[in-house]
């Protein structure tokens, strides 16, 4: 079966037109063809519709192939340009070749025109769906800059000043931006919340629900004490205003200063842990819920009240930190990420932060970060 195929011919021999068509035809194309041999005319053929590729003669008495293909160029049109002449010479065929002709053929030798349209048509898919991707990349780019400074305008200047507690947050962006999040919260009661919320998917659209997820559990913690009434209710919200592919995992811890204790709600978070002084696991923060936005109706429920005492210390984090990798695929896992707490108990929640990131860079021997990397750690301090 012929391919169909929309040639514009620059020429101004009918003759050689028909020799051309002749070829392509021998060549099992079907061509709908317009002939040319003016720039006027030649503007006019682009106006008109769309082609597949142009074939110029090199000479004619009112225009030529390189006047014809710098209109072509001045369009921006990436359209595959060959040349076929009777005599060019190949100083002249160079210059051709760097403006953006294609090939040039001589007359003598039309064989190679339909072998060399076939080439050319093929390589101009390819130009166009790498442009398109290129594109696409680029977009993508813009879109995760912008994320990312919603992202980084968003998570605490500072962290809170207590007298019990000695607190610290990080978030380290991965290079394609996710939605991690961290916050402190003041709450109704003068206790204080911790947040660490984790939303699925990369660009503008997760780091708006990120902001918009910090403002109704701001907003909320204000007015309600019970941290999972504060999760039932922004999940009702949010509910209404993420589609089926996103979601939020979400732990918000409640710290009391005045009995030295937590208590939490967790809505599909990875766990979270407290460490007593001499490194053991004092209690395992799970998840108690679905993560927000998937159903309306579910009900949170906050933990059990956790007493804290001197030396303990609590760690909450997203998945990036445990499921970093390695060059040989192996993960970080928990277990190396409550190594490192151990190995630096003694040292300040700052430090502790830092600690973990560097630990994580080192297993993974500079690989790319995947995903972000958010933790807070919450040093409990002696009395007095």
């Amino acid at each position: 079966m012929s391919k169909p195929l929309r040639i514009l011919i620059v020429e101004d021999s009918e003759e050689d037109t028909q020799l051309l068509l002749h070829e392509l035809r021998r060549g099992a194309y079907d061509p709908a063809f317009e002939r040319v041999d003016t720039p006027a005319a030649m503007s006019a053929a682009l106006d008109q519709q769309n082609w597949d590729l142009v074939v110029a003669d090199f000479s004619m008495p009112q225009f030529n192939a390189l006047a014809a293909l710098e209109l072509l160029n001045k369009r921006g049109l990436d359209l595959p340009f060959i040349i076929v002449s009777g005599t060019i010479g190949e100083e002249t065929a160079v210059t051709a070749m760097k403006n953006g002709a294609r090939d040039y053929i001589m007359k003598g030798n039309l064989r190679r025109l339909a072998p060399a349209v076939e080439r050319e048509l093929s390589e101009a898919v390819q130009r166009r769906e790498r442009k398109r991707a290129e594109e696409e990349l680029r977009i993508n780019q813009e879109q995760f800059r912008v994320a990312r400074e919603i992202q980084q305008r968003l998570f605490p200047k500072t962290s809170p000043q207590s007298g019990v507690f000695d607190i610290a947050g990080a978030s380290y962006p991965a290079e394609a931006t996710g939605g991690d999040y961290f916050d402190y919260l003041s709450m109704a009661d003068g206790c204080l919340g911790i947040v660490v919320a984790d939303v699925t998917g990369h660009g503008v659209g997760p780091a708006l629900l990120m902001a918009e997820t910090r403002a109704y559990l701001r907003t909320l913690a204000l007015n309600a004490e019970d941290t999972g009434d504060i999760l039932t209710r922004a999940n009702r919200v949010l509910a209404g205003d993420v589609d089926f592919e996103r979601f939020v995992t979400v732990i918000l811890a409640r710290l009391d200063p005045q009995s030295q204790s937590l208590d939490y709600a967790s809505a599909g978070h990875p766990c979270g842990y407290v460490l007593d002084a001499a490194g053991h696991v004092k209690a395992r923060l799970k998840r108690l819920g679905v993560p927000l936005g998937i159903q309306p109706d579910v009900d949170y429920a906050s933990s059990p009240v956790i007493s804290l005492s001197a030396g303990d210390i609590v760690l909450l984090l997203t998945d990036g930190i445990e499921e970093a990798m390695s060059p040989d695929n192996a993960f970080f896992g928990v277990d190396q990420v409550l190594d490192v707490v151990r190995a630096h108990s003694k040292r300040t929640a700052g430090e502790i932060v830092e600690a973990l990131y560097r630990a994580v860079g080192e297993f993974s021997h500079g690989l790319p970060q995947l995903d972000d990397l958010t933790v807070v750690v919450v040093n409990v301090k002696p009395s007095g």
